[in-house]
């Protein structure tokens, strides 16, 4: 069965597309949410960007196709001077830091609101955590505890709550989604990220997106045949 590479947008992965994708005409910009490439042995989902756009373009093709293992790639902000901007990390687990309520005590996310069990399937102790994948590509790479934000975090008070409810090294808009939909589809998974900023104060000229980019898609290009060819990849 195919591959499946997702991403937010076309930006993220352009070096990887050009090569995979051989003659077709790749976006600068962020692409067109809900574009599906095609190959023999692999397709890529543009799903757009945010948790609510990737849920519903991804659930949908997986109603409609199988694949043997996808792949998410793209950009994220580090919490934490260990990983600097350039750095790629395997995402080991996925918090969905702002569904939930506001209350007289603080926030409730779904499980404190009886809405959910933590353990309710592909959840595990209120995460979506991803299976740990045996590939030569990504050995010694971070595995790294993410946060899925529906903003983009800059004020001082909304990250520090974040980083003491859930102790995140790096953040996220889409990896939630990704890893529910692939969790109850059965897929087996892979979630890449690379670091283009620091969480904090709103300022993209601080941003290293091009960076971020060409690190990432040289990690991706090595990933995608191996994940491709190993179904017994995973342990």
């Amino acid at each position: 069965m195919k591959t499946l590479l997702v991403t937010a947008t076309t930006l993220e992965v352009a070096p990887a597309l050009r090569e995979l994708f051989p003659g077709i005409e790749v976006s600068p910009g962020p692409g067109v949410p809900g574009t599906l490439i095609e190959s023999g042995e692999l397709d890529c989902l543009v799903t757009g960007v945010g948790q609510l756009q990737c849920a519903a373009r991804l659930a949908k093709l997986l109603a409609e196709r199988r694949y043997g293992a996808a792949i998410q790639a793209g950009i994220a902000g580090s919490f934490t001077d260990s990983l600097p901007k350039r750095s790629v990390v395997v995402v080991a687990e996925e918090a969905l830091a702002d569904l939930g309520a506001e209350s007289q005590e603080g926030f409730l996310d779904l499980f404190e609101m009886g809405l959910l069990a933590p353990d309710d399937h592909p959840f595990s102790a209120g995460r979506l955590v991803a299976p740990q994948l045996n590939l030569p590509s990504i050995e010694g790479l971070p595995r790294a505890k993410s946060v899925t934000v529906n903003r983009v975090l800059s004020q001082r008070e909304s990250i520090d709550w974040v980083v003491q409810r859930f102790q995140p090294q790096v953040v996220n808009m889409e990896g939630g989604a990704f890893f529910l939909c692939c969790g109850q589809a059965g897929l087996p998974c892979l979630a890449l990220r690379s670091i283009s900023d620091f969480v904090g104060p709103r300022d993209k000229s601080s941003w290293d997106i091009p960076g971020a980019v060409a690190a990432l898609n040289e990690v991706l290009l090595r990933s995608i045949p191996e994940l491709r060819a190993s179904a017994g990849g995973l342990v």
